[in-house]
């Protein structure tokens, strides 16, 4: 069993970084499942966070990562027709 994540919400949003980054760098190994898995985890922590302790440049982020799978996601379904 993991070890739960500290209530601290500054570290969270270093995690939530963390599973970004994870994210650019399945994309660009084309690990579309594996980006996908990324986005959830950090989506999931980032949700998690205490009231008051969100950060819109995070959220942005997140929006962003998500984007750039789904265009991923787009494109290699168009290239399989």
């Amino acid at each position: 069993m993991p070890f739960p994540l500290t209530l601290d919400p500054d570290f969270r949003k270093e995690i939530v970084r963390s599973w970004l980054d994870d994210v650019d760098d399945r994309i660009e190994m084309n690990q579309l499942k594996d980006a996908e898995y990324s986005w959830q985890t950090a989506n999931k922590i980032y949700l998690s966070l205490p009231f008051g302790s969100g950060d819109m440049d995070l959220e942005s982020q997140i929006i962003a990562a998500r984007v750039k799978i789904d265009k991923r996601h787009q494109a290699t379904n168009e290239n399989n027709l």
